[in-house]
């Protein structure tokens, strides 16, 4: 008989090992982005002190008018909407409207057609 199949097997593992390493991963973690927006915060500012010989800043005026022209140039339309058509009313979201929405939106617009044929019969 062999000695080794007697010995029972040590398969215990601990089953808070996997929760305590985590716990331990967290905190490093935590204490890194602690460590980091501090050393962030601390950060020495630079600023530039114009001397004698710097030429003079742009009038705001100036920067702007130039900044229009370059984007008119670079649009493909090159043109500002009109003014008369009154802007369409931006979805918050950005996504496409639900399907009660949609709905409740075809059914106020059937109904004030309705309502604009029956003030016109009067």
């Amino acid at each position: 008989m062999d000695s080794e199949s007697d010995k029972p097997l040590r398969l215990f593992v601990n089953p808070f090992a996997i929760w305590t390493q985590l716990a331990f991963k967290t905190g490093q973690a935590m204490w890194a982005s602690a460590h980091a927006a501090v050393a962030q915060a601390n950060a020495p500012r630079v600023v530039v002190i114009p001397t004698a010989d710097a030429p003079a800043p742009k009038p705001a005026e100036k920067m702007l008018a130039t900044a229009h022209a370059a984007a008119l140039r670079s649009a493909k339309a090159g043109a500002i909407p009109e003014a008369s058509a009154p802007p369409r009313k931006a979805n918050a979201t950005g996504r496409p409207p639900s399907k009660a929405a949609s709905f409740k939106a075809s059914r106020a617009k059937l109904r004030s057609r309705a309502n604009a044929k029956r003030g016109a019969r009067r």
